[in-house]
């Protein structure tokens, strides 16, 4: 075999020439090539520490980060106390009939009330559910002690 470059002689199996270092394109001998294609591909080794995947570029985290502030909702205007007119108002108001338990109901159960009228009708409505109970019951006891007397003519 020799090298087609500069022609030294070169041992068989040879990938380089020994004079000039060109690669030398070994020509198959006949049959060889059916041979290499019938071979097995040697195994290849398995590495246990596979190499890192390439960098990546990830931005950073500042060394230093601003401690975040906190925001606080403004102060609602539905908690400062009631003036002493707002309260004169509110009585004259429950003077009316019908309009009253209306506005008991709406001040108690609306989100937009200041929370002393809020609170005051809540205890409104309570005192006014404990007094119809108790005059449900003074009216039963009233009726029946009625009728006794009046059975006592027949």
């Amino acid at each position: 075999m020799f090298c087609e470059k500069c022609g030294k002689q070169l041992p068989d199996g040879a990938r380089f020439c020994n004079g000039c270092g060109a690669k030398i394109e070994a020509e198959p001998v006949h049959g060889e090539a059916e041979r290499a294609a019938a071979r097995p591909a040697p195994a290849q080794p398995v590495n246990p520490n596979p190499a890192p995947p390439p960098f990546s570029p990830v931005p950073a985290a500042p060394a230093y980060a601003p401690p975040q502030s906190r925001t606080y909702p403004p102060p609602q205007p539905f908690v400062e106390p009631l003036r002493v007119g707002q309260y004169i108002g509110m009585f004259l108001l429950m003077m009316l009939p019908f309009v009253n338990v209306i506005l008991l109901f709406v001040w108690s159960f609306g989100s937009a009330v200041n929370l002393n009228k809020r609170n005051f009708s809540r205890a409104a409505l309570i005192l006014c559910a404990i007094s119809l109970i108790l005059w449900i019951i003074a009216g039963g006891i009233f009726i029946n002690a009625f009728r006794d007397i009046m059975n006592g003519y027949y």
